[in-house]
């Protein structure tokens, strides 16, 4: 239950986000941030892996 409060703050976030942008935008933004989220999870697994090195 510690990380709920990030959830919900997180989903309130998303909420107010998609009221300000058109269903073109919020879909562009979207995808810009799977990609975002894809390339720090990348940047954790390398230095994760240099780590163990």
């Amino acid at each position: 239950m510690e990380n709920c409060p990030d959830v919900v703050a997180i989903t309130m976030l998303a909420c107010k986000i998609a009221e300000c942008l058109s269903d073109d935008e919020l879909e562009k933004l979207s995808a810009d941030l799977d990609l975002f989220s894809d390339a720090l999870s990348a940047i954790l697994v390398r230095r994760s892996q240099n780590q163990d090195k």
